[in-house]
C-alpha cells in the first residue's frame, strides 16, 4: 500500500508545485513524518491519509490508487546529498514526461517503442576509450569531426530520447534511464547557472552510462560508484575529443600562451576547461612528464585576468563579440527535437490544440504560435 500512497503523493505534490514541508504544515502533521511516507518508510494510519488528502480535496481512495510506472531502470546522479530528497521529485517528472511522449506517439498512430540503435556496441568493452571510438562510427561521425549538436545526434542517430529541463541545481546535471519498452533516455539539466559545456558533457557521461553500465544498474542506489563515474567522464571526454583531434587542435594553438591555449581548444570542441585540463593531464601521465597543468592554470589565469577560476560558470573575460554571440547561441542548446518534431505534426493534424502543444514542450501558447508560423515556413530540420 505505501508504494502506491508515495508514488501518488509525489505526483500530486510535484504538479501542485508544493514543497513538503508546504504539505506537512498544512496536514498538520511533523515533516519527518511526511518524508517518511513519501519515500516508503512508515505506512501512514486512515486519520493521517485523510488529513494528507483534505490538502488536494481528494480522498482517502485517491491516494490508494495503484499507479503506473514507466521508468523500468534509472540512473540517478547528484553530487550532493541534498539532492537525494529532490530524487523522487525528479523521476516522477521524469516518468510523467516519457508518458506524455508515448501518448502523443499513439495518437500520431506511430509505434511506441522509440528505436534504441546502438544495440550492437552496448557493454562490447570495459575500455571506455575504446568504447567512445566505437560510438563515434556507429554514429557515423568520422575522425576529425567535431560534434555541433549533440542533441539532435544522440536523439536521431542514437535513437535515445533527450528530456532537458531546468532543475533548479548546479549539483544535479542529469540522469540516464530505461523505460518499460526498453526505450532509453537521457536527462540534462538546463538551469542557466551550469554552462553549455556542462550540460553537453553532461549528454556525453550518460551516454557512457548507457553503454557501459546498465546491465548491472540498481534503481535503489542513491550512491555514485566513483569507478563507473570516472569511466564515463573518460567516455565522455574522448567521445567528444578524440585523442588525434585534440592533440592536432592543440599543436594547432602553439602561438597561444597556456591559458589562452586551453581556451581555444574547449571553444573548438565545446567542452570545458576541466575536460581540456584531464585531457592534458592524461597525456603528461602517459608519457611521464612532471608537471601539474591543474595548478598551472589556476595561476596563470588569475595572473591574467585577476580573478580566480569559476569553474562552474566559466566565464572568460577576453571573449570577443563573435564569440559572446556564438555563446549565446549556444545557450539555446537544445530547441526540443524529436519532441517538437511531433507536436509538430499532431498540431498540424489537429490531433492535438496548440494549448496542449504549449503544456507537452513545457511553453506559453503563443510561443507556439510562433513556433507554428516558423514550421509553416521553414523546414524544421532539413533543408533541401
Amino acid at each position: 500500500m505505501n508504494e502506491n500512497v508515495a508514488q501518488n503523493l509525489i505526483k500530486l505534490r510535484v504538479t501542485n508545485k508544493y514543497t513538503q514541508e508546504y504539505v506537512a504544515q498544512k496536514s498538520n502533521i511533523s515533516l519527518l513524518a511526511y518524508r517518511n511516507i513519501e519515500s516508503e518508510k512508515s505506512n501512514p494510519n486512515l486519520s493521517t491519509l485523510e488529513k494528507i488528502a483534505r490538502v488536494y480535496n481528494i480522498t482517502v481512495a485517491d491516494l490508494l490508487k495503484e499507479t503506473s510506472q514507466p521508468i523500468a531502470k534509472v540512473r540517478f546522479r547528484a553530487l550532493e546529498n541534498k539532492n537525494i530528497r529532490k530524487r523522487e521529485d525528479i523521476i516522477y517528472e521524469v516518468s510523467s514526461w516519457i508518458e506524455t511522449y508515448n501518448k502523443l506517439v499513439n495518437v500520431l498512430d506511430k509505434n511506441i517503442c522509440f528505436e534504441y540503435k546502438l544495440q550492437k556496441i552496448g557493454n562490447a568493452t570495459k575500455d571506455p576509450i575504446i568504447m567512445a571510438q566505437m560510438a563515434r562510427e556507429a554514429l557515423g561521425l568520422s575522425n576529425d569531426e567535431t560534434i555541433m549538436d549533440i542533441c539532435n545526434l544522440i536523439e536521431f542517430k542514437a535513437g535515445i530520447k533527450i528530456m532537458a529541463k531546468q532543475f533548479n541545481s548546479d549539483s544535479f546535471f542529469g540522469l540516464s534511464a530505461e523505460d518499460i519498452y526498453g526505450g532509453k533516455l537521457i536527462v540534462v539539466n538546463t538551469w542557466d547557472r551550469i554552462s553549455v559545456e556542462r550540460r553537453i558533457f553532461s549528454v556525453a557521461h550518460e551516454l557512457g552510462h548507457i553503454l557501459m553500465h546498465f546491465n548491472n544498474i540498481q534503481n535503489d542506489l542513491i550512491t555514485e560508484d566513483s569507478n563507473e563515474e570516472k569511466e564515463a567522464n573518460t567516455f565522455a571526454s574522448h567521445f567528444l575529443m578524440p585523442n588525434r583531434d585534440f592533440i592536432s587542435a592543440w599543436n594547432k594553438s602553439a602561438n597561444c600562451d597556456f591559458v589562452d591555449r586551453v581556451i581555444r581548444v574547449k571553444q573548438i570542441f565545446r567542452v570545458s576547461y576541466q575536460v581540456v585540463l584531464y585531457r592534458l593531464a592524461e597525456y603528461i601521465k602517459d608519457n611521464g612528464i612532471d608537471f601539474n597543468v591543474w595548478k598551472t592554470f589556476g595561476i596563470l589565469y588569475r595572473k591574467k585576468y585577476g580573478v580566480k577560476v569559476d569553474w562552474k560558470k566559466e566565464v572568460e573575460s577576453n571573449l570577443d563579440e563573435n564569440s559572446k554571440e556564438l555563446r549565446a547561441l549556444s545557450n539555446q542548446f537544445y530547441s526540443g527535437g524529436r519532441l517538437a518534431e511531433l507536436v509538430k505534426k499532431a498540431v498540424d493534424s489537429n490531433k492535438i490544440s496548440q494549448i496542449e502543444a504549449a503544456v507537452i514542450l513545457n511553453t506559453d501558447a503563443k510561443n507556439i504560435s510562433d513556433f507554428k508560423k516558423s514550421w509553416d515556413t521553414i523546414p524544421l530540420y532539413e533543408l533541401k
